[in-house]
């Protein structure tokens, strides 16, 4: 081997560590945000002495600390509506902490920095100045000058417009996950435009259809693994781009060309509009809901189709999956429709994703279903609620255990099911803990390959384990 090549050698595997160093501090990034707006929830709430917030710093604290050992200061930028690590858009945190941007936007913060020499002390000072209304700290003279009289110099914030989004080629390219995020931000702007009675941004729902039809044809079995991804406090607008990503996937196991499928996928993204004029109390009721709280709730598709008939450029069968998403397949669902024996194609093929996913997702008022335990419901209703052949087809196509599934293994480990191909009953798993319960570098696992070897089934699933039951989230490992 000669001076060059080992030369390049050593500048390849330099620039890959260089590369997974990068990662893990976007990672230790995100969770000193999750730490950072977990504290803050906490004062907002209890006294600063509390026990609830004294564990809040310690925990931040130390997620603090970890993130130290490959940084020398904590740097977040705001940039629009969206948070910003080191110039890479940290999608899902924008999304999630939605709120916490609008906070910083009204407070005048473009930007947070936290270096090294941060006590628990001047975290809990800052935390406490910066709970306080926006009007409050304008009256004190600004959050900076606050900041300045309590003695916090460890923690400094950036004017509003300090920082500006790279231009389109200097960005990387979007991941997966990123444009999920970008699309549940659609459908967050729709909703307000609704609530506005503005005319939609019907171009944007097509653009968000568009992406998630490529990575679909690009690899069906990882966007699925999206789909996975769930919000307790907005369940409507994760609803809604999971129900997009399944029909879609579900409409490329048929005969559909892309312009059918841009129309399902726009139908499809778009169903629950009619939700938005419902109030959130009903939505989020745990107890039943009386007769005139029932009938908005019967009405939603009715008024989904509306919003949607009023807009120009939306097909016709966009707006029948928004009529027709509960009608069942026996017709026997609402809004009652006359003189028709089944809902349309497109209606169909959303209706079992519908169901799917919200079976799927905890809500104020149900524990959600393994994903296995919801197919076999849907299997249950076939021929009544759901068209059977779409059944059986998303059954081939999600397997018996879909992805994000959490299983048990005849081995006694623990492993989320990574990918279904061939054999439903038999796909491939990321192992993460072992038989004794204790956590392991998560490692892919192929079942199909091993049930074909002698004395290899000890590692067949034995059954799905709920997630919540094992303090685990599968999109961890997804």
């Amino acid at each position: 081997m000669n001076e060059e090549t080992t030369r390049d050698e050593g500048s390849l595997k330099e620039g890959a560590l260089d590369y997974f160093h990068y990662r893990g501090s976007v990672e230790r990034a995100r969770e000193v945000l999750r730490l950072f707006q977990a504290a803050k929830k906490a004062v907002a709430i209890y006294p600063l002495n509390h026990e609830i917030c004294l564990n809040s710093f310690a925990e931040f604290m130390n997620g603090f600390r970890d993130f130290l050992a490959r940084r020398d200061a904590f740097s977040l930028h705001v940039v629009g509506d969206e948070f910003f690590f080191e110039g890479r858009l940290m999608a899902r945190e924008s999304v999630l902490y939605y709120q916490l941007v609008k906070e910083f936007q009204a407070k005048e913060i473009g930007g947070l920095n936290i270096s090294a020499g941060l006590e628990p002390g001047e975290f809990a000072e800052f935390l406490y100045q910066l709970n306080r209304s926006a009007e409050e700290l304008r009256a004190l003279g600004g959050l900076k000058q606050v900041m300045a009289a309590s003695g916090i110099a460890n923690i400094t914030i950036d004017e509003p417009g300090t920082w500006k989004e790279k231009p389109p080629e200097a960005r990387e390219p979007s991941t997966a996950r990123e444009e999920y995020y970008d699309a549940v931000n659609v459908i967050r702007e729709l909703a307000d435009q609704v609530v506005s009675d503005r005319r939609l941004s019907t171009g944007k729902a097509n653009r968000v259809v568009g992406v998630m039809l490529n990575r679909v044809g690009e690899n069906r079995s990882a966007v699925l693994g999206l789909a996975t991804i769930k919000s307790y406090d907005e369940y409507t607008s994760f609803h809604s781009v999971n129900v997009l990503i399944l029909s879609l996937a579900l409409g490329s196991m048929l005969p559909l060309d892309r312009s059918a499928l841009m129309i399902l996928g726009t139908g499809a993204l778009l169903h629950d509009l009619g939700k938005i004029t419902i109030p959130q109390g009903v939505l989020t009721k745990t107890g039943p809901l009386t007769a005139q709280e029932w009938e908005m709730m019967r009405d939603h598709p009715a008024r989904g189709a509306d919003i949607l008939l009023a807009q120009p450029g939306v097909h016709p069968l966009s707006v029948m999956i928004a009529y027709e998403h509960h009608a069942r397949y026996d017709m026997t669902g609402y809004p009652r429709i006359a003189n028709k024996k089944l809902p349309g194609l497109f209606s169909r093929i959303v209706q079992v994703c519908d169901v799917y996913d919200a079976m799927t997702t905890t809500r104020p008022y149900q524990r959600a279903r393994t994903p296995d335990q919801a197919m076999r419901v849907l299997v249950k209703e076939m021929g009544s609620t759901f068209d059977p052949l779409l059944v059986k087809v998303f059954i081939d196509m999600m397997g018996i255990y879909p992805v994000g599934t959490l299983v048990r293994l005849a081995s006694g480990e623990t492993a989320v099911v990574y990918e279904v191909s061939g054999d439903p009953a038999w796909p491939r798993v990321k192992v993460i803990r072992d038989a004794e319960g204790g956590e392991v570098e998560p490692y892919l696992v192929d079942l199909a390959r091993l049930a074909e070897k002698v004395g290899e089934g000890g590692r067949a699933i034995m059954h799905s384990i709920h997630p919540e039951d094992a303090g685990i989230d599968p999109q961890d490992y997804l």
